[in-house]
């Protein structure tokens, strides 16, 4: 018998330090949601929901088999029901109607998600539409609810296959080996659907490819039963535990920082690595004698954590219907606490007066009788007062404008079909921009060549109307690492001296010097210009500071500083704080034509 634990069935207890865990994966996941690179890797704090939710769960259910020899399905799913769903529900009634109300353009995509969410087949549904969950530019308040829908999943299958299995297979090591295998199996799915090239949400929403953190955290509750670990274990062991559970938390917390969304390594073992740490802070979280236990179980981490379920319902229809009136990437520090305030005051009272009630009394808490009117009414009325205040809160800034200077003109590129790959020629007939020319006729000496993603396009038609000899090749979604063989294979001509060649890829992701260096090589005997990017990712910084120091660097290379120039002009971009409004495609065109003509 393993020396930390105690030989009888033990007892339930409530274990304070998994809150403090989920404390720490709700701030973390908010963090990331309210802007990306201030926490370029939160959204692992969903992993560790899902690590908690496999050990606790499974905890659970093996407390209940090894006291009766049988798991009570029914109950079992009743208490998720009333667990989840009432409160879920609060959610995305108010989101419908807030839609409703002031946002009918996205009505009928709102009807669909809340559809899926309410049978919590999230997950699965934006599978099937190919949606990108790190894309935080098209407004989709309940699409962080594709967690939750994992989850029921699991909750809805896993009862019936570990009763099975544990009547199955007397010897618990068996049925150890047969859930490690599956979690295997479901690590290399991912690997697999990976390397085949499927999409990012085929790998990042399956309930197959993440199942395998699910049964990471089944594991842990076999082997590391929490009702049977002993108050004083051997002082050996207790330190073993207690530095594991240091050592993790520092490296989960680290990756938050030192991780992005944008690494290959995740789908290739870095979600199981990641989820196998938080298994050491869990084995110390729960464990009676740790003091990591106890730091877990501080009172501003358990109420943060009682409350994690709430906070993670209501924090991104909040912040990503309030963040909507606002550019990306220059939204007012006031407008953060705003969204952080609202949160915690919507999951405040879905705690106190939706989940808990229900929670310990079922729908009777609900119930009408005169006896008890003062609390339902008080109930009632408290849910009603935030649903009308978030709604009314929320829709208030329907009539603000992200762009008041300027708020009569159109948007000039559709972030809601960032999907489609535009090839070259681009035609210079969708943009209507007149007057207010940079020079005095057109430019009939200069004929650069402009190479470049979707900004290019958004620049294309104005820049051609004022260097008419340009050639201009813009594609939506191009990287500087797709632009290498594309100069070397069909813009060779332009590597001569005298020859002028624009370079703007650093939209579409990082990458490194090298590859900078590769790309410059192909045009190392014309002038070249460099235009930085400002994007609301966490690789912006690094891929300018590569731009500037090759200006730097090489005598033929220039930079034009975009990201300088439009600091603060909130009136140049769309809401994705990327793409151009009409003031934008101006500056960026006169920002990069002045700079050809001082050096040409």
């Amino acid at each position: 018998m393993n020396p930390n634990q105690s030989s009888n069935h033990g007892q339930k207890r409530y274990l304070p330090g998994l809150d403090g865990l989920r404390a720490i994966a709700v701030i973390a996941i908010m963090v990331y949601h309210l802007n990306v690179r201030w926490l370029s890797g939160g959204f692992v704090g969903v992993d560790t929901f899902f690590v908690i939710s496999g050990f606790l769960i499974t905890s659970l259910l093996l407390y209940e088999y090894d006291a009766s020899q049988r798991i009570d399905l029914k109950g079992f799913w009743l208490r998720r029901i009333k667990r989840l769903l009432p409160a879920s529900l609060f959610v995305i009634s108010s989101v419908v109607l807030y839609t409703v109300l002031f946002d009918e353009g996205h009505i009928l995509s709102i009807r669909k998600d809340a559809t899926a969410a309410i049978f919590y087949v999230s997950n699965w549904w934006y599978i099937f539409r190919d949606v990108d969950y790190f894309n935080q530019f098209e407004l989709m308040p309940l699409k962080h609810l594709w967690s939750l829908a994992i989850e029921e999943q699991f909750y809805i299958l896993f009862p019936l296959i570990i009763g099975l299995l544990l009547k199955k297979f007397k010897k618990r090591h068996k049925v150890i080996l047969i859930l490690f295998g599956v979690s295997i199996i479901s690590l290399i799915v991912m690997m697999s659907l990976k390397g085949f090239g499927l999409s990012l949400s085929r790998l990042y929403f399956g309930t197959d490819t993440r199942l395998q953190t699910l049964l990471l955290g089944v594991l842990l509750a076999f082997i590391w039963p929490p009702f049977r670990l002993k108050a004083n274990p051997p002082k050996t062991l207790q330190y073993t535990v207690e530095g594991l559970g240091i050592f993790g938390l520092i490296a989960l917390i680290a990756s938050m920082f030192l991780i992005n969304d944008q690494m290959p390594v995740l789908y290739v073992g870095g979600f199981y690595i990641l989820s196998f740490i938080t298994l050491f802070i869990i084995m110390s979280a729960v464990h009676p004698s740790t003091y990591l236990s106890k730091v877990l179980s501080l009172p501003i981490l358990k109420y943060i954590g009682q409350r994690s379920y709430s906070l993670y319902l209501w924090h991104y229809p909040i912040m990503s219907v309030m963040s909507s009136y606002f550019v990306q990437g220059q939204i007012p520090w006031y407008i953060y606490v705003s969204e952080v305030v609202l949160t915690f005051a919507c999951a405040e009272v879905s705690y106190r007066f939706i989940e808990t009630p229900i929670r310990r009394e079922g729908f009777k808490a609900f119930k009408v009788h005169p006896f008890n009117f003062r609390r339902y009414g008080r109930t009632i009325l408290s849910a009603l007062m935030i649903f009308i205040l978030t709604v009314s809160v929320l829709g208030g800034f329907n009539s603000l404008s992200k762009v008041q200077a300027d708020a009569s003109h159109n948007t000039t590129f559709n972030t809601n079909k960032l999907e489609d790959q535009i090839a070259v020629p681009i035609h210079f007939d969708h943009i209507d921009l007149t007057g207010d020319k940079l020079i005095t006729q057109n430019d009939t000496t200069l004929a650069p060549l402009l190479l470049g993603d979707s900004i290019m396009v958004d620049i294309g038609s104005y820049f051609k109307g004022e260097i008419p000899l340009s050639e201009i090749d813009g594609k939506v979604g191009r990287n500087l690492i797709q632009a290498v063989p594309l100069a070397e294979k069909k813009y060779a001509s332009y590597n001569k001296k005298g020859k002028i060649v624009v370079l703007e890829l650093g939209t579409n992701g990082d990458f490194s010097k090298a590859q900078l260096d590769s790309l410059l090589e192909k045009f190392n005997q014309a002038n070249v210009y460099l235009v930085n990017t400002r994007v609301p990712r966490n690789y912006e910084t690094h891929v300018n500071q590569l731009l500037k120091e090759a200006s730097e660097e090489h005598d033929n290379v220039h930079l034009v500083d975009w990201y300088k120039k439009s600091e603060g002009h909130v009136e140049y971009f769309a809401y994705d704080g990327i793409h151009l409004e009409a003031p934008g495609i101006k500056a960026l065109s006169r920002a990069i034509i002045s700079e050809l003509n001082q050096t040409k």
